[in-house]
Order: C-alpha cells, then sequence, then structure tokens
C-alpha cells in the first residue's frame, strides 16, 4: 500500500512538473530595450512571424534598440495558447499605454486569427504581404483601432510606424501624469496587484459598476473584489482611447477613455482624480457599456422587462 502510494506521489509530482515547464515554454523569449527596469513602462510588440523565415530577430533587435518590448509568436502557435501568453507578458512587462501592438509578418491564417480573437490586447495593427481582402476587411473593422497593412515586413518601416503610432497617444505634463494614473490602475488589475490597485482607488473613492446597482466605496469594491485579485489576472480594460481636462489649479482632473474587454467588448470610463499626498487618486470611476442609438430602444425594452420581472419575484 504504501510503495503504491509512493509511485501516485511521485507521479503527481511529474505531471505538475511537465505542467509547469509546459506553462513556462508558453511565453517566447522577449527582447527587452537596453537598460530595462522592472517599474518602467515600455511599448510592447507581439509579432508573429515564421520560424523557417529568417528576419524575425532583426526585427526584434531593431525596435528593442527603439525601445519597444518584442515578443516573436510562431505563426503556428494556435489561438487558445496566446491568452495564457499574453497574461504572462503583461507580468513581465509594464506595457505603455495599456495595449500590445500587433505586427503580423506571415501569411499564416492562424496569426491572423489569433489577432482576432484577442483583439481586446491590441491598440494597433500591422499586416504585412499579400492578405485576402476580406480577411483584411476584417482586421480594418476592429473599431478605434489604428491599422496598416504593409507589401513587405521591412523592419525599419515597422519601426517607423510603430513609433509614429506610440507618439500620438503620448501625453505629457501634469495630464500625462494623470494618463499615467490610469494605465497603472488598469495594469494593476490585469496582473492582479491588489496593493496598487487600491492604492490608486482609496476607500473614500466611488466606483460605478455597469449594473445600476453597484455602487461602491473603495472599501466595499476591495472587499467585493479581493476574491478576483487571489488570481493570476483579476480582469484585464485595455484603454484604446482617453480625454483628460485639468482643473486650472492643475489639483483635480476629470476624464473619459474608451476601454476594451474580452467579455464586453468596448465600454466607457469616465471619472475624477485628485492630487494627494504627491500622487493622483481616483476620487470616482464609472465604468459603462455604451449601446448605439440604432439599438437602444430594443435595450431599453429588455432592461424593463427584466426589472419588471424582478420586482414580481
Amino acid at each position: 500500500m504504501a510503495h503504491h502510494l509512493t509511485r501516485v506521489f511521485v507521479f503527481f509530482c511529474a505531471v505538475r512538473l511537465l505542467l509547469g515547464q509546459a506553462s513556462e515554454a508558453v511565453l517566447p523569449e522577449i527582447a527587452m530595450p537596453k537598460n530595462h527596469r522592472a517599474d518602467q513602462w515600455v511599448p510592447a510588440v507581439a509579432v508573429w512571424w515564421p520560424k523557417d523565415i529568417p528576419g524575425g530577430r532583426d526585427l526584434s533587435r531593431v525596435l528593442a534598440a527603439d525601445g519597444f518590448a518584442v515578443v516573436i509568436l510562431d505563426s503556428g502557435i494556435e489561438p487558445a495558447e496566446l491568452g495564457q501568453t499574453f497574461r504572462r507578458l503583461r507580468q513581465k512587462v509594464r506595457i505603455a499605454q495599456g495595449g500590445l501592438h500587433g505586427v503580423i509578418a506571415t501569411p499564416s491564417a492562424k496569426a491572423l486569427v489569433g489577432l482576432l480573437a484577442h483583439r481586446h490586447e491590441f491598440q494597433t495593427v500591422i499586416v504585412c504581404g499579400s492578405t485576402k481582402p476580406e480577411k483584411m476587411a476584417s482586421v480594418k473593422r476592429l473599431h478605434t483601432r489604428r491599422v496598416r497593412s504593409m507589401d513587405v515586413a521591412a523592419p525599419l518601416e515597422i519601426r517607423d510606424q510603430l513609433r509614429a503610432w506610440h507618439r500620438e497617444r503620448q501625453v505629457t505634463g501634469v495630464a500625462g501624469e494623470v494618463s499615467q494614473t490610469l494605465d497603472s490602475f488598469h495594469d494593476a488589475a490585469a496582473v492582479a496587484d491588489e496593493d496598487r490597485y487600491f492604492a490608486i482607488l482609496p476607500d473614500d473613492a466611488v466606483f460605478l459598476g455597469t449594473d445600476a446597482t453597484e455602487r461602491w466605496t473603495g472599501e466595499e469594491f476591495r472587499a467585493f473584489a479581493m476574491r478576483y485579485f487571489e488570481r493570476e489576472t483579476a480582469w484585464t480594460y485595455i484603454p484604446l482611447r482617453r480625454y483628460v481636462t485639468l482643473s486650472e489649479d492643475g489639483k483635480i482632473a476629470w476624464f473619459d477613455e474608451v476601454l476594451d474587454n474580452a467579455s464586453y467588448g468596448e465600454c466607457r470610463g469616465s471619472g475624477v482624480l485628485s492630487k494627494r499626498n504627491g500622487s493622483w487618486v481616483l476620487l470616482q470611476y464609472n465604468l459603462t457599456v455604451p449601446v448605439p442609438n440604432d439599438l437602444m430602444g430594443g435595450v431599453a425594452k429588455q432592461i424593463r422587462a427584466h426589472l419588471d420581472g424582478a420586482e414580481d419575484k
């Protein structure tokens, strides 16, 4: 009996070891900018590149030398594996502006399927080479993204385009401080960093959720969200567009932003921040799911019917 249990234990340990190794193998090597620090925010690029075609490492070196973190993905990687890959990437890199830049440098249909399946992770997309018009149309329909097609995967041209796109969204001065705080707020949730998240959303803040019943103080929201922060990721909302306005004295800021989420699609976040003890903190955050006007009548009827039914119970 003891011998049997020993064999079971050894088998169990071996399986755990193999699973751990498989998990580690999911994330390919990341090329980092020179002298990168763990707390430094850098733009990040995911590149689909065929293993049997040279040039992937050249592109990686060019982008890393320009300040980008770069992960080269095998063009044959299964779309289902990408979720774990991107979650682990976010654990290793604080991604500037929140969203990844995607570069498809392969004719593989699987690469395009993978990107579209994880569209909420990306703020820009470059597709290189000849792609069927209907496939390219599906990428160009990605709302709020900046998309470009290129005839060939030329490293310097890709670098210049990504550099220009990154600069388009860069914000400086006090508004830049506010924007960076909001990026950190979303990143902390994506990597389940409870302390960082609730340092930005203090106990006396107010969080308004997508359901009409969801109004929490920061303290109440922390109690509600604790179970989510025990996971590898609490939730992931990627900011795609943001507007920040400052009070005349520069001590109060209000904002609205477009976010993308795997489950809810494009959302809107808005709220107010205040400077407190030298750092920006949220006084209020309001998360909503905008409804197109053409759909609003039907959605309103569904909500009324749902609430009427709930009240009857």
